[in-house]
């Protein structure tokens, strides 16, 4: 009998031990964290130190946080800037200090009233953002993603689609010129939608300019220097291949993990990891993934560094109106 009580003892222990350490079901892969009202178009995203995401949107003048760690997310404004003006790209210069671009745009083209195009600083160091006008972009019509030039806390990288160049800013001074251009980044018809952009989504690591090319179907990187300048030539690393979608499908915007692979927000239902050496691996969700426009991983706890935060720029209904704009988190264990 002694020995039947130490026998079931041990088993029990040994299940209790075994649901310990058993770890629980994954979530998950994609679940919404905001949906905003009709036509909101959500364009990109940047991520604060305080896991508090940063969405621009480019059919409304406003930029909006949202909390993704709370139980229900909401939608908060930042800052309203000037009236008929709509957002495109944001990036981080130095901690909490962020640049955004605004304009006034032609939405069905993607491309702004020339001399509107105006890039601004957003200071959120304090608990009143502090908002300045930087400079207006005289000379181009589609500024479209944004890269801070690595080691540098003034100098900024700007994607024009429509001139298939870079621009490079000083926040310091204001001053402006395209640094470089290159065959790859042309769009390859200003009139069709889906063939109208060319560079598109960019990111610097290290010394390299990181880019997707929405009409040419590529991702790629190109070297620079300290100044932005391109050093080499440029390297295509891999080639959209998803077939479908009203306009066909583009590469957008990205985000690097710890790996150098790139999360790719592409249209119309999918994120596309690339490895470093092109391996494509897609992610396919017709219901949450709605004409994804950008990604960027979350930042603060190691469940937010590995969570891809993807925006949706949504779709049109038949009269026109656009629905399920926002944005929903991407559980990249799972991948």
């Amino acid at each position: 009998m002694a020995f039947f009580s130490k026998f079931v003892s041990l088993l029990v222990l040994g299940l209790l031990s075994t649901l310990a350490v058993s770890p629980p079901p994954p979530g998950p892969l994609l679940r919404n964290i905001f949906t905003f009202p009709p036509n909101h178009f959500i364009e990109n995203i940047a991520v604060r130190s305080n896991s508090k995401l940063l969405l621009t949107s480019l059919s409304v003048n406003t930029l909006f946080s949202v909390d993704p760690t709370v139980a229900t997310p909401n939608a908060t404004v930042v800052h309203t800037f000037p009236a008929g003006h709509g957002l495109m790209g944001i990036t981080e210069l130095s901690p909490d200090i962020f640049v955004v671009v605004s304009g006034i745009w032609d939405l069905a083209l993607t491309r702004a009233t020339l001399g509107t195009l105006t890039v601004w600083t957003v200071n959120l160091c304090s608990s009143t953002p502090v908002v300045k006008n930087i400079t207006t972009i005289a000379t181009s019509v589609q500024l479209n993603g944004l890269a801070p030039v690595p080691g540098s806390n003034n100098l900024i990288l700007a994607a024009d689609s429509d001139a298939g160049a870079v621009y490079r800013i000083n926040i310091a001074t204001g001053a402006y010129s395209i640094v470089f251009s290159d065959p790859l980044f042309a769009p390859v018809d200003r009139t069709i939608p889906g063939q109208h952009l060319g560079i598109n989504g960019i990111r610097t690591k290290g010394l390299y300019l990181y880019f997707a090319s929405s009409a040419q179907q590529h991702f790629g990187r190109v070297p620079i220097n300290v100044l932005g300048q391109k050093t080499g030539p440029v390297q295509i690393v891999s080639n959209n291949t998803i077939v479908g979608g009203a306009f066909g499908s583009q590469y957008d915007d990205f985000d690097l993990d710890a790996g150098n692979n790139a999360w790719v927000a592409t249209h119309p239902n999918h994120v596309v990891k690339v490895t470093p050496g092109g391996q494509q691996t897609v992610i396919e969700d017709t219901e949450l993934l709605l004409n994804p426009t950008s990604a960027h991983f979350g930042r603060g706890s190691l469940r937010e560094r590995r969570t891809l935060y993807v925006t949706n720029g949504g779709w049109f209904t038949e009269d026109f109106t656009l629905i399920n704009e926002g944005v929903v988190a991407l559980d990249t264990t799972q991948v």
